[in-house]
Formats: structure tokens, C-alpha cells, sequence
């Protein structure tokens, strides 16, 4: 199995790819339906359902790709990510 080096975050206008390095901690609701990911530069805020797959996928680096897409068919079991919001960090 390959572990990947970072994510790929695909919205609808843009694709970004961010380096696990950068990352600093990630936090999930209870719900399971938001996922917080702080970075060193930015936060990134994945909305969606059951979204704990991705959550223990990204715990073991084997999440590579997050896709906006409302509808099922997401390859992660049965999580769907509905919106992924990406905002920059402001220094201060």
C-alpha cells in the first residue's frame, strides 16, 4: 500500500495539493459531518457525512484525494463530501 506524501483537494474551480508535513492537528465533530484539518498556512474544512473514513484514512496517510461531491459515490465507503472550504491563515 502507498502512502501518500499529502492530500489533493479538488473544488469545483481549483485542485490544491497540501503536504501532510504542514499539518498540525485534524478534529471531527461528533456527528461525523464536519472535519476540521489545521495547517500550518491555512484551514481546511471538509463537510459532508460519516466522514470518519476519511478521518482514519488521513490518521494513516493513506488519504490522497478530497473531492466536493454532493452526490454518493465517493470511494470512501460511504462517506460524501458535500463542501470543502479553504481558508488562509492571516498573520498576525
Amino acid at each position: 500500500m502507498t502512502i501518500a506524501q499529502g492530500i489533493t483537494f479538488h473544488l469545483p474551480l481549483r485542485r490544491r495539493f497540501i503536504p501532510y508535513s504542514w499539518l498540525l492537528h485534524a478534529e471531527m465533530n461528533r456527528a461525523e459531518t464536519e472535519l476540521h484539518l489545521q495547517y500550518s498556512h491555512c484551514v481546511v474544512t471538509i463537510t459532508g457525512t460519516e466522514l470518519r473514513a476519511l478521518h482514519e484514512a488521513m490518521e494513516h496517510f493513506h488519504l490522497h484525494t478530497v473531492r466536493e461531491c454532493p452526490s454518493s459515490g465517493s470511494s470512501w465507503k460511504s462517506a460524501t463530501v458535500s463542501r470543502i472550504e479553504i481558508a488562509e491563515k492571516v498573520s498576525d
